[in-house]
């Protein structure tokens, strides 16, 4: 291994080369270079030559190496199959100027972290300052490293004017997120700045100068000038120092999910506003946790809890990372459709979420309360009929009253002969009573007839098609044209509500209750699937498109024929095969 110096600066540049004679086959392993260096480029080259007949290869790999710190570095030995080469010993001075150069430093770096104790997964606000006071060309800047720990930049590089030691520098400043994932200590990795400055000791004539003199002309005068090339220049390279933090692990007690942060709220919006709750018709929740000092990925899931009476259709959560603002945000929105199946009270659980507050270092909780509402019936539909309680049997003529103690079958008293006028008693009670039994089983059996006969005419009723006057026929037509504008419109919710006019008219004796009521009512499982795709279709998240006229070319000619055969006369059904007594 061969370099161009034993003695640099640590903001200075090593070019090293291995060189190898013969027939070497596969590539050396520098990686135990990156200990003590960062290796900025690798370039490799081979030359075959042949002297008297013999041939003869070489290769050479050349580097650029940057230490990482100062005082005595050795480059250790590379191998390369069976070979190997000599370790190499060189010096770093602190310096960061070229020899000989006085005054301030042109180019250098600062680190700087907002707190030196964080928590695990809590969000660091960790920055690098680059100070030039002229503007170096071909500026790189790598990224910062730690092990344990994520890195992600946000925002945008910040410039300003700053003074040090009585100089004016200008600072451009950028920022990075470091979220440690577990406790102990932490050491982040400055970033390097590579870069290409002024050398005020090198000669600063043209190197086209000589060739526009030997051809006695102005060619190259024109020619476009090259940083580092027309200018000198130096490369230089500088870091800032490194910084190590302890981080302290998740308290015990704290509540999960763990969510450190330095504020946290969460909102609790309504649509439409305020909420109207019909059974039936849907309203949409939306709650929104808005937080500062993390970052979208931490926001946990919230817990809606059981909601009774009402059937829950939740969107997917949106979260976005807000990178405007003086310090890392991020908001997160819950979206949740409500449709109570049944009027009453609707009772709306409370929601918690905890966090734990960096600032103050203490566990918090937001919550929204507990809601009670009340939920209206359907808009023209009626309460769900309550099941009639079977009539109590006819109540038999009373039982003799009990015998006395004193006339007990067990008392001695009771084995004396009865008298006649008590015989005759006892025998003109016994015909009433069975008269009265009688007639109880009488009054039962015929209200048992009735009861039957009026479920039979129910039913017979519900498979009967009612007659349709000229007038409902109207409105009929009319809501089949207010079904076919919503779905050439493209609205399932106004679809559904013309859908379920259509059936009230259709069906005025016993209206279905819904969508799956009517799909049940036409028989056809090919409309059953195109209906409850409408109901689908008003709860799909916002944008999810819905071919209402697709719907319309299937709806319309079942629709219609259910319409014709609505307006048939009792006198055509079919009549039962069997009469019903």
């Amino acid at each position: 291994m061969q370099v161009d110096r034993q003695r640099l600066s640590l903001d200075d540049i090593l070019n090293a080369r291995l060189i190898v004679e013969g027939d070497a086959q596969g590539e050396p392993d520098f990686s135990p270079l990156r200990e003590d260096f960062d290796i900025l480029s690798q370039g490799q080259s081979q030359v075959t030559s042949i002297v008297n007949g013999k041939i003869s290869q070489t290769r050479q790999w050349t580097l650029q190496l940057a230490p990482l710190r100062e005082g005595k570095l050795e480059i250790p030995a590379i191998s390369l199959g069976k070979d190997r080469s000599d370790p190499v010993e060189v010096e770093v001075a602190s310096g960061g100027q070229a020899a000989g150069e006085t005054g301030p430093k042109p180019l250098f770096l600062k680190a700087e972290i907002e707190t030196s104790s964080p928590y695990v997964q809590q969000v660091i606000d960790y920055r690098v300052k680059v100070y030039f006071r002229q503007e170096p060309q071909r500026a790189v800047l790598s990224e910062p490293r730690a092990e344990g720990a994520t890195i992600q930049q946000y925002g945008e590089d910040r410039g300003y004017d700053e003074s040090v030691d009585g100089q004016l520098y200008r600072v451009i400043e950028r920022r990075y997120q470091v979220i440690p994932q577990r406790s102990g200590t932490l050491r982040i990795q400055a970033p390097r700045l590579e870069a290409m400055i002024p050398d005020p000791n090198r000669s600063r004539r043209d190197p086209f100068a000589d060739l526009d003199e030997a051809f006695g002309g102005r060619l190259f005068q024109s020619f476009p000038q090259i940083p580092g090339v027309t200018h000198p220049g130096r490369r230089v390279v500088e870091r800032a120092q490194d910084v190590e933090i302890e981080v302290r692990a998740q308290p015990s007690g704290a509540d999960t999910p763990w969510l450190p942060a330095t504020s946290v709220q969460l909102s609790d919006e309504w649509s439409p506003s305020p909420p109207s709750f019909r059974v039936g018709e849907p309203v949409t929740r939306t709650l929104t946790i808005t937080a500062q000092g993390t970052t979208a990925a931490q926001l946990p899931e919230l817990d809606l809890g059981a909601i009774q009476a009402a059937q829950v259709y939740p969107d997917q959560p949106k979260a976005e990372d807000l990178t405007t603002g003086p310090a890392p945000a991020a908001v997160k929105t819950f979206k949740v459709a409500l449709v109570p199946t049944r009027a009453g009270a609707l009772t709306l659980p409370e929601i918690r979420l905890p966090w734990w507050d960096t600032v103050a270092d203490q566990q918090r909780v937001v919550v929204v309360p507990e809601r009670s509402v009340q939920v209206a019936p359907a808009p023209g539909g009626t309460q769900q009929p309550v099941a009639p309680q079977p009539s109590p049997l006819p109540q038999s003529a009373p039982s003799a009253p009990p015998v006395p103690a004193a006339e007990s079958p067990e008392s001695p008293e009771s084995l004396a002969p009865a008298k006649a006028g008590d015989r005759e008693a006892s025998a003109g009670l016994w015909p009433w009573l069975t008269l009265a039994i009688g007639l109880g089983w009488l009054l039962t059996l015929l209200w048992w007839f009735w009861e039957r006969r009026a479920r039979r005419a129910s039913t017979r009723q519900a498979r009967v098609e009612p007659r349709f006057v000229e007038e409902d026929f109207a409105s009929l037509g009319s809501a089949l044209q207010a079904v076919k504008a919503a779905c050439l419109a493209n609205d399932p919710r106004a679809a559904r509500g013309g859908l379920i006019g259509w059936a009230r008219q259709r069906w005025p004796a016993d209206p279905p209750a819904g969508l799956e009521g009517i799909a049940a009512r036409m028989d056809d499982e090919t409309l059953s699937g195109r209906l409850r795709a409408i109901d689908r279709a008003i709860y799909a998240p916002p944008g999810t498109a819905w071919d209402g006229a697709g719907a319309w070319a299937e709806l319309e000619s079942a629709l219609k024929a259910a319409s014709q055969r609505s307006t048939r006369p009792d006198a055509q059904a079919i009549p039962d095969l069997y009469p019903q007594v």
